[in-house]
Parts: C-alpha cells; sequence; structure tokens
C-alpha cells in the first residue's frame, strides 16, 4: 500500500513572486474598512479593528498590552488597522515568505516591529519569552498537511506506544515512515476518532503539531482563523441552504490555488488537542466577529441567489466565502 504524503506550500511562499490576490483572503477583502465587500457588514470597518475589539472583549486584552506576535502577515493589512486599537510594548512579525515580509516592512514602516524570515516550526522552539498574544489568521491552511492516510494501515502503529520525539525538526525533514508513526502518534495520544472519516483520508498535520508545541511556550492567547470543514452557520444563515459548508464531509478538502494546494481545517482536532493540553478553548463563527448584516436585501440574495446589479453580486460571492471560515482562542 503506498505511503501517505505530505503536502508542503513553502516552495510557493518563498519563491520569487508569491501572491494572495489568486485567493479570496477575508482580511484583504476587507482591506481598510471602506471596498464593495465591506459593505456585507452592519458597520463597515478595517478587518484588523474588528479583531482587535473582539480580543478585548474576549481575552479581556489591554490596550497597552506586552508582545504581540504575528505568523505569515501577509501584506500587513491585519496588523496595520489591529495597531490602531492595541498599543502592544513589542510586536514582531514571523514569516517564511522573502517577499511578503518585504512587504510587510514597507506598510508597517511608521511602526517599531522586529521583522524575522522563519518558518514557524523552526522558530518556536526558539521563543523563550512571554508573548501575550499570537496571531494566525487564514494561515493554517498553508501548514503541512498528510495527505492519503489510510485507515487500514494506521491499525498497526496505533496500537504501538508511541511518544512525541525528543528532537523537534521540522515536519517537512520527516520520512514519509516517520510521518505516518507521526501522525498515528497523534491520533492515538489525542484520541481523535476517525470513524466518521473515509478509508482514505488527510490529517491537518502540522496544524496539530503546532497546537502541541505551542503548549510548551510562553504564549498566553492564540487567535486563529481558516476555513473549515467542520463549520457550522450561526442563525440565521443557518437557514439558507446555498451557502452552508460541507459539514457531514469531515476530511480535511484539498484547495487548488495558483502553483500550491491547501486544505482547509478539521476544528474539532485542534479544539480537542488544545484542551487535552490544557488550554481554554473557545469555538467561533468569523461572522459573529465581523457581525455580517442580516436584512431583506441579504434575505433576498441568500434565498433567490439573483443578484440584480454588481454590488449585490460582490455581496453574494462574500456571503459565500466567509460561510466556510471559523477560529479558535486558545489561552493557557
Amino acid at each position: 500500500m503506498p505511503l501517505p504524503s505530505l503536502n508542503l506550500t513553502s516552495d510557493y511562499y518563498t519563491g520569487a513572486h508569491p501572491s494572495l490576490l489568486w485567493e479570496m483572503t477575508i482580511c484583504q477583502s476587507l482591506g481598510d474598512g471602506t471596498g464593495a465587500f465591506a459593505k456585507a457588514l452592519e458597520k463597515p470597518a478595517a478587518y484588523g479593528r474588528l479583531i482587535a475589539d473582539y480580543l478585548q472583549q474576549s481575552f479581556a486584552l489591554p490596550r497597552e498590552c506586552g508582545e504581540i506576535v504575528e505568523i505569515g502577515g501577509g501584506y500587513g493589512t491585519l496588523m496595520a488597522a489591529l495597531l490602531e486599537v492595541l498599543k502592544p510594548q513589542q510586536i514582531t512579525m514571523v514569516d517564511i515568505s522573502p517577499t511578503l515580509l518585504q512587504k510587510q516592512q514597507e506598510r508597517l514602516a511608521q511602526h517599531p516591529i522586529t521583522f524575522q524570515r522563519k518558518d514557524i516550526f523552526a522558530w518556536l522552539p526558539t521563543l523563550k519569552r512571554p508573548v501575550d498574544l499570537l496571531i494566525l489568521n487564514e494561515i493554517i491552511g498553508d501548514f503541512p498537511t498528510i495527505t492519503g492516510l489510510s485507515r487500514a494501515s494506521l491499525q498497526a502503529h496505533l496500537q504501538k506506544s508511541q511518544t512525541e520525539p525528543e528532537t523537534l525538526g521540522l515536519p517537512s525533514d520527516f520520512s514519509p515512515q516517520e510521518l505516518f508513526a507521526d501522525a498515528a502518534r497523534l491520533i492515538s495520544t489525542y484520541n481523535l476518532d476517525l470513524n466518521n472519516l473515509p478509508e482514505t483520508f488527510n490529517l491537518n498535520y502540522g496544524a496539530l503539531l503546532f497546537i502541541e508545541r505551542l503548549a510548551k511556550t510562553q504564549v498566553s492567547r492564540a487567535f486563529i482563523t481558516e476555513h473549515g470543514c467542520d463549520t457550522v452557520l450561526p442563525y440565521p444563515f443557518s437557514l439558507y441552504p446555498a451557502i452552508q459548508p460541507e459539514s457531514n464531509n469531515l476530511n480535511p478538502r484539498r484547495i487548488q490555488l495558483k502553483d500550491h494546494d491547501e486544505y482547509n481545517i478539521r476544528f474539532d482536532y485542534l479544539e480537542q488537542v488544545a484542551k487535552d493540553l490544557n488550554f481554554k478553548v473557545k469555538r467561533f463563527h468569523l461572522m459573529d466577529i465581523l457581525k455580517v448584516r442580516f436584512d431583506d436585501e441579504i434575505n433576498y440574495l441568500l434565498t433567490s441567489q439573483q443578484p440584480i446589479n454588481e454590488e449585490q453580486e460582490i455581496l453574494l460571492e462574500f456571503y459565500e466565502h466567509v460561510a466556510e471560515y471559523q477560529g479558535i482562542l486558545l489561552e493557557q
């Protein structure tokens, strides 16, 4: 039986021309809060400002907190708006992409920020200081995903007593056999339920490994969002079949993008691992943070799926896209 493989996006992001324009990120769609997509919100605002407000409410995060770190900060859009609300003593941007890191430096030039070109799995073990907030927005779908895992082939590994490797290398350095064994270790250690998966499935290995390694740090809080494969829409949007995520398919789905693939995230696995590692956990749908509109126009659009002008086409596109997004707050 073939061994599983590892989906990586590192070559794309470390290449010469990485771009976020080939995918519709919520952060870039909302921009500074004045564009067409922002009209989907009750009170149009930049994404980073909305996140800052939510973090203050959910975490009681003080305006003048300690250090904030963002992983994979794209074009710096989220952080630029976040810093209009929060005034941390220290700010760090960590990104694997030299090109995107340069764009962040240009966007955030007026702020005293430390920029580090690092892979998250190389950077985390070096983090020996307290961090008040770690932000991973629309990024963990890029983390290594094991594809083609066989439930039957896993059984022998699942019956073995396995412990986490003492040497924490990068997932990209692991051999197929090591990947197989460590996937089995994660599944067994955290009692992850495979019964609702097909015989051959995908595992958000990097996202799970990240939670495990985060527990070894002094990071107090983490904010994580991404496409979910187990997303449930909040009311009243749960009443509209046209925008319902595929909640009956809990196998992380391949998302084909320019020159790389991402996978959506099974958040119940992340929650289970985090709780076992003694994190306080709160799940949320991104619609709740954004406070998206619901009125007669939106009701018509979601019911009929027939926009009558360009503005309504943009609104419908946004609702269909944001419907799949959820997130998780972790505190330790």
